[in-house]
């Protein structure tokens, strides 16, 4: 990135950023922000991962999804520069997720955003998004995931989290694990700047937002706390910010869907994430059908925890991920005292397996972003030329 941003003209230093990370909520928080700042009249940038069905969701402009023709133009100007750049070293040339965060810089430099969110796609340290200059800070949560690529404990993570930490800019942090917020603290002093974290507040304030959960009541405290942080460079009516968390769109987060049979979507995937699920589904006060597939044993077991007290039935689905777990693996990790059915479920068929759902009952689909995606564009009744092949694998 640092090669490539200079041969487009360093378009990332043109805009104000607000820099997001962490293992769970960075999304949410994101969504929240674009929001609250869209609501008070800003020309807001976002650039989140992974998209869901379309890739131009990754990109957007004051809520609209860059159109695949857009995409197509920002890579017929970045590719001779990619080219070049592997031409002189071959494994030299920016990788997917590296063009795809160049191409945000893009579009928000050249639509003339007032503020850009970005969310980081993977840790914080050696991450794409990681260069630049941002006014704000912000670390949601700190987790283990992803343990291959960031480390095995907590206190790891946490410094791969704190890379995105740069010297006097300011940091604010959700609720974390005492070990990470020693890890973030100590980092953020070695670079003079100022932390201030959730848990310093004896009173918070939790705004209500329309996105079901208890932790979404979190990330709407810490968001509204980053925009009281920088509101004198960006002033917001109090009771804009109140219409704007009440209104935030978010798919695949605990996303409901009114039919017969009703759905709930939610691309819940790790540990943490799962003891969120597990608290809106002993909140709904019903039995559902679960639809799941999952990227990794440790992940779907976590998952499969927390939707088998739940579930009447569980349907498996074996995603098209280089990591996906198969049938025979999500098989094994389902309990011997679990009651319910298990079937096998296909991403190829989704029309045929609905009309197997009783119309009373509820559907879950969950474990996996990428069948959330699938179904989803099986919702909207159409083809993607850049789906989901063109997903980072996480």
């Amino acid at each position: 990135m640092r090669r490539l941003l200079p041969m487009l003209g360093n378009p990332h230093r043109r805009f104000p950023i607000i820099h997001v990370a962490g293992t769970n909520g960075k999304g949410s928080v994101c969504a929240m922000l674009d929001s609250i700042y869209r609501e008070n009249g800003y020309k807001v940038g976002l650039f989140s991962s992974p998209h869901l069905v379309e890739l131009g969701e990754r990109i957007r402009v004051n809520g609209k999804v860059l159109p695949l023709h857009g995409i197509e133009e920002y890579v017929r100007f970045i590719k001779p520069i990619a080219d070049e750049m592997e031409a002189e070293k071959v494994g030299l040339g920016p990788t997917f997720f590296e063009m795809m965060t160049a191409m945000a810089f893009l579009v928000f430099a050249e639509r003339k955003v007032d503020l850009a969110i970005l969310e980081t796609g993977l840790g914080g340290r050696l991450d794409s998004t990681n260069v630049v200059q941002p006014i704000l800070s912000i670390i949601t949560t700190i987790a283990l995931d992803h343990c291959s690529i960031l480390g095995h404990s907590i206190e790891e993570i946490a410094r791969e989290k704190a890379g995105i930490i740069k010297r006097g800019i300011p940091v604010l942090t959700g609720w974390l694990p005492d070990a990470a917020n020693q890890v973030i603290r100590e980092d953020a002093d070695s670079k003079s700047s100022s932390l201030e974290s959730m848990e310093d507040h004896q009173a918070i304030e939790f705004p209500q937002t329309n996105l079901v959960g208890e932790y979404q009541k979190r990330n709407a405290a810490l968001a509204y706390r980053a925009v009281l942080k920088i509101a004198k460079a960006f002033p917001v009516e109090r009771e804009k910010v109140r219409k704007a968390l009440g209104k935030v769109s978010l798919e695949g987060r605990w996303q409901l869907i009114e039919g017969n049979p009703s759905m709930i979507l939610d691309a819940c995937h790790n540990q943490e994430g799962a003891i969120a699920l597990q608290e809106n589904l002993r909140n709904l006060r019903e039995s559902v059908v679960v639809w799941l597939g999952a990227s990794g044993e440790e992940r779907a077991l976590e998952v499969i925890k927390a939707v088998t007290p739940y579930a009447q039935e569980i349907r498996l689905f074996e995603i098209e991920q280089p990591r996906a777990c198969s049938v025979s693996v999500l098989k094994k990790l389902i309990p011997e005292n679990f009651l319910g059915r298990v079937t096998v479920g296909s991403c190829a068929n989704f029309d045929r397996q609905l009309k197997e759902v009783d119309e009373s009952s509820t559907l879950l689909i969950t474990g996996s972003i990428y069948l959330v995606g699938d179904f989803l564009s099986h919702l909207r009744k159409h083809s993607m030329p850049l789906g989901s092949d063109f997903q980072d694998v996480l």
